[in-house]
């Protein structure tokens, strides 16, 4: 299953070329609490508030949303600890973000792969240039990192 990072569902609101299709055809799309959070925030911000509120809404009642409980925080914690102590930290958001996916042991899409390559166990999809393909990603064995985009000679992955 496919958890939506906010950038993909800001895209799907504003229907950039090629993100409807994709979002169809993904099997049980997902997004967290966190994403929703900066949605909405996001949309409180915006020049008509009120409609774009309810545009969010209206994306947010058609698609699971995972919770951050317990789990997700536990796991936030560690992929924080320890990218602070490693001297790489990222956005607080985006370690929430990952926390739930690893809790809830999905994959991320998102076009943020730089927030998210120092997480270990991560899995994420990401778009590709102005292509309608999304390319999986996977543990770099090597270097155990996730969220490398696969080489264009191992496949894409064609939604």
């Amino acid at each position: 299953m496919t958890v939506l990072d906010t950038n993909f569902l800001i895209d799907l609101l504003r229907n950039k070329a090629g993100i409807s299709e994709a979002a169809d055809s993904l099997k049980d799309p997902k997004t967290t609490a966190i994403n929703a959070f900066e949605l909405y925030y996001g949309a409180r911000r915006s020049a008509k508030p009120e409609k774009a509120v309810l545009e969010v809404s209206n994306l947010l009642n058609s698609i699971d949303v995972l919770e951050f409980d317990h789990s997700a925080a536990q796991k936030a914690g560690d992929i924080h600890a320890n990218l602070m102590n490693s001297g790489n930290p990222i956005d607080i958001m985006d370690v929430l973000i990952a926390g739930i996916v690893l809790a809830n042991k999905e994959e991320l899409m998102t076009r943020d792969i730089e927030h998210f390559d120092r997480i270990k166990g991560l899995r994420c999809r990401t778009r590709q240039g102005n292509f309608d393909t999304y390319r999986a990603s996977l543990i770099s064995i090597y270097r155990w990192q996730a969220c490398r985009d696969f080489p264009l000679s191992m496949g894409v992955v064609q939604i």
